[in-house]
């Protein structure tokens, strides 16, 4: 399993203040499953924006076999998303677009979505939204979004971990069952948040071991675009 949803190196922003609390979420990562994490720093947030070099020499202190390379979950803000010459995306289609992590504040409009990922599409990106059900938006909004535009889906597997009465929780499974979602992340920032992941697992394989499988890989990247 891959993971490429986490704020896991240490000093950058939200996540681990030490190295020694990385390695722990690392190591037991690894306990679940998971032979890859790919670090999301967060770009252009109001109290974080990590320079590449800054989060390269982050990686070069922990365990490499476990995380190789790393991305940015960027805040939406066009302007300095456009502006920037180095990415770090994910992934880049044949027809040239780069497949890039973004984020809304809790409190986005639905337009400000769509018009969000219609300027994304026409500057060359296909944004890999993070944690859609935070954003407490219907669920035909969702499929209407992915069928008008070049858009792929991630919710938080920790949010499968949650009481069955949660309204996240359940428009994730509403989700799940429609099989529009493309990944599912950790969102992981601090040791104490393994619990629920690993709830949140053991929720998806009791439920969704089908389509459950595909969604902890980045193939979608590849195939889907």
């Amino acid at each position: 399993m891959i993971d490429l949803h986490s704020h896991l190196l240490p000093g950058l922003d939200d996540g681990p203040e030490e190295v020694s609390e990385t390695l722990e979420i690392i190591k037991e990562m690894s306990s679940f499953g998971y032979i890859e994490i790919v670090p999301t720093p967060h770009k252009f947030h109001t109290l974080f924006n990590p320079d590449p070099n800054i989060v390269m020499g982050r990686i070069s202190a922990i365990n490499k076999t476990m995380v190789r390379r790393f991305s940015f979950e960027y805040m939406c803000n066009l302007q300095k998303i456009k502006a920037l010459s180095d990415h770090r995306e994910f992934s880049r289609t044949k027809n040239g677009y780069k497949i890039i992590m973004v984020e809304f504040s809790p409190f986005v409009g639905k337009k400000e979505i769509e018009n969000s990922v219609f300027s994304l599409n026409a500057g060359g990106f296909i944004p890999l939204l993070a944690h859609i059900e935070r954003y407490l938006k219907d669920d035909e909004f969702w499929l209407e979004l992915k069928k008008k535009y070049k858009v792929f889906f991630q919710s938080s597997v920790r949010t499968l971990a949650k009481a069955s009465f949660h309204i996240k929780k359940k428009q994730v499974i509403r989700f799940l069952e429609k099989e529009i979602i493309d990944n599912l992340g950790t969102d992981l920032h601090r040791a104490s948040q393994l619990e629920s992941v690993d709830k949140g697992l053991t929720f998806l394989k009791n439920n969704f071991s089908g389509y459950g499988k595909d969604l902890f890989s980045d193939k979608f990247l590849f195939e889907n675009s």
